[in-house]
């Protein structure tokens, strides 16, 4: 179903065609069989699915597709798995040595297998071939190049590496840009895989001394921001489930220690953040942080009584994405939440197809963000500032 963009809207939307006019089906099979080299440019969209594109829920490789409707031909979009076999198996793409033990062995223990092999994939792709390391939960609404990549690659913009900023020097792993063999990134990966050396389980990495500052850290910034998720695990426990996370924040207050990259003065200076609570998660900001209240918004027919509350909830949280967001992430947050996020409804049985239901706000999200174009000619970019306090050591020195 086409739609229009409603009257108060025209001035930050346009009608566009899609960049990639193939069904569907031709976009998948594309993925599946990749025919272009990773090497052959650096304009590759990276994700992982452990046991393919495939086993994927619907609602994600939706999003997949999209992101290749809304970027065209000159991106690959590039979705890696674990299966033996596969074009697509990481292990054909990244060598055994920039990876811990755990994920080539395959002996990774605990409900967050799959999101923390993600992890360890997203700074190694990045650095080897370029791109951008998108979470397949993400419904992409501003495709790459206006959103940063025009930015990233103009040999006059000091910017190299592209992050959501949450608050201070933190940052939100479900979007990392970054320019081929970057700095900033070789040594966020390098940090990372570190700390999980001998490890099968991120469960007790704060007692890791580079990060056990973590130790006397809460969510109070986070809130303070404006982030209300209601976590129903303590945040140490979220603290080292974002080890990756965490592995850049400590980045971010490392000056030069004697090898001539400062990497407080990178992150300041060459890493391009933009704000994640407008640029990201603007349905939370309108219809709250509850997988059920952006469910219940998107499900509300278009055709509803347009003065009812849930109706206004739902024109205002789907045209504020369309308009002013990049894209809109879309958790699954397994046993992270007092309630289900949104990624874990869409999961369920009963609710296949809830994502893009016909003559829903949802098939609207889905149509407006491939066709509605934005006007705003720049993201919401943040300016960062070194840390408060810094340090002169190595990136592997206590």
């Amino acid at each position: 179903m086409a739609f229009e963009i409603e009257a108060a809207f025209k001035d930050e939307l346009r009608y566009v065609e899609a960049r990639d006019t193939r069904s569907e089906e031709e976009i998948l099979a594309s993925i599946r069989e990749p025919q272009v080299s990773a090497d052959t440019s650096e304009k590759n969209i990276w994700a992982f699915w452990h046991s393919g594109l495939d086993s994927m829920p619907g609602w994600t490789q939706r999003n997949v597709v999209g992101w290749a409707r809304l970027c065209g031909p000159s991106w690959t979009v590039r979705v890696l798995d674990t299966v033996p076999g596969s074009p697509n198996n990481a292990l054909k793409y990244i060598p055994a040595e920039l990876l811990p033990e755990t994920f080539v062995k395959g002996t990774m223990t605990g409900v967050y297998v799959g999101p923390h092999s993600a992890d360890f994939l997203r700074g190694a792709l990045l650095y080897l071939y370029g791109g951008v390391f998108m979470d397949v939960g993400n419904i992409l609404v501003r495709n790459m190049d206006d959103m940063c990549w025009n930015i990233l690659s103009d040999p006059q913009n000091p910017r190299q590496v592209s992050v959501p900023w949450m608050y201070s020097t933190t940052m939100a792993n479900h979007f990392v840009a970054a320019r081929k063999n970057d700095p900033f990134i070789k040594r966020w990966h390098d940090l990372f895989i570190h700390l999980w050396k001998g490890r099968d389980t991120y469960e007790g990495m704060s007692a890791n001394p580079l990060v056990s500052y973590i130790l006397k850290k809460d969510l109070s910034e986070s809130a303070g921001r404006g982030f209300g998720w209601q976590f129903k695990i303590e945040p140490l426990v979220i603290f080292e489930y974002v080890m990756q996370v965490v592995s850049w924040d400590r980045l971010c207050a490392l000056e030069d220690a004697g090898d001539g990259f400062s990497c407080a003065d990178y992150a300041r200076d060459n890493i391009l953040w933009f704000d994640a609570l407008e640029e990201d998660w603007a349905a939370e900001t309108v219809a709250g942080f509850t997988g059920q209240s952006v469910f219940d918004a998107l499900a509300t027919r278009l055709d509803a009584d347009p003065n009812s509350e849930r109706y206004k909830m739902a024109h205002a949280m789907t045209w504020r994405i369309l308009t002013k967001s990049s894209m809109q992430k879309v958790s699954r947050g397994k046993n992270l939440t007092k309630t289900p996020a949104l990624g874990l409804l869409w999961d369920l049985p009963e609710n296949q197809g809830k994502d893009f239901e016909k003559g829903t706000f949802a098939e609207l999200l889905r149509y407006g963000s491939v066709h509605f174009e934005q006007t705003r000619p720049e993201i919401a970019a943040v300016q960062t500032k070194k840390p408060k306090v810094t340090m002169r050591k190595g990136v592997f020195e206590p």
